[in-house]
């Protein structure tokens, strides 16, 4: 998970420092921890590794983390090589740690910069995967120009985004849902307040977008975009608390009040968590394949 520097309280994606500050550095055990614990980052990387349109050569696991995404990509596609890139050195280093595969390569650096690693190559890879990371980037454009060197003529991008950031030209109706208030939220927003804190709702500190916008952010780029797939998941109320352990997902979701504040929130709720209901979140998947060649 990967992003460029933006000014406070904003939150980059794992790796790239705030106001001075490196969220990502700072939540690398805590997020190790959260994947380790509950699957969902898995089941996502999952559908991920089914978009590939062809066998891949080489992968580039783009805002790697810890390594769990890396690691599964391996064992889904046994013959491609396979590096990680994040920004965030403590997950770097979490992830060389957690891997004994000594065939996956492991790289810190950020693509917007315009100066990505030099040993990850040039025209190389023919699959980009980013897990739960494109979403937190801020200048997205200058990610996929850093990313252009690396890839091959035919590559593809594929990527997953919450529908929290992605909305839709038509809202879905999934159907059979059961969809519940969200008591959680409002549980947790209600203890920030009592902290003082002048807050009605989430305020995401992260773009949100919609068809037009992210078709225009690649087509731009010179790719293709399409939608391939939607996972529909059930997220306990302990397993979105813990989230909040996390010091870049509390800034994230919280701009502006301290990180420890919003951690000491969620924890205090805990105790309840069994007696609320699962919440359900849709998650898109889509794939960007060059066609400026």
């Amino acid at each position: 998970m990967t992003t460029p520097s933006i000014p406070a309280p904003s939150t980059p994606a794992p790796g790239l420092s705030t106001g001075g500050r490196d969220w990502w550095d700072d939540s690398a055990d805590a997020y190790d921890q959260h994947t380790r614990r509950y699957d969902t980052h898995k089941r996502i990387a999952g559908m991920l590794t089914l978009l590939a349109p062809h066998p891949p050569a080489a992968v580039l696991d783009f805002g790697c983390g810890p390594g769990n995404s890396t690691r599964l990509l391996r064992r889904a596609m046994p013959d491609a090589t396979i590096s990680g890139l994040d920004s965030s050195p403590a997950m770097i280093k979490l992830a060389r740690r957690n891997t004994s595969d000594p065939t996956i390569a492991y790289h810190c650096g950020d693509p917007t910069t315009g100066h990505p690693p030099a040993p990850l190559g040039r025209g190389c890879y023919d699959l980009v995967v980013a897990a739960n990371s494109l979403f937190h980037v801020a200048d997205k454009p200058a990610l996929l120009r850093g990313l252009l060197p690396l890839l091959a003529p035919d590559a593809t991008i594929v990527f997953s985004l919450y529908d929290t950031v992605f909305q839709p030209n038509h809202v879905l109706r999934w159907p059979l849902h059961r969809q519940h208030d969200d008591l959680l939220m409002t549980m947790l927003i209600e203890r920030l307040r009592s902290h003082g804190h002048t807050i009605s709702a989430r305020d995401e500190d992260r773009e949100i977008l919609t068809e037009t916008t992210l078709t225009d952010l690649f087509t731009t780029a010179g790719f293709t975009l399409r939608c391939q797939a939607l996972l529909r998941l059930h997220r306990t109320a302990a397993e979105r608390l813990s989230f909040f352990s996390i010091p870049a997902t509390a800034a994230e979701v919280f701009p502006g009040i301290p990180t420890s504040q919003v951690q000491t929130a969620a924890a205090s709720l805990l105790p309840v968590t069994r007696e609320l209901p699962d919440q359900e979140r849709s998650v898109f998947a889509f794939t960007a394949t060059r066609s400026d060649q």
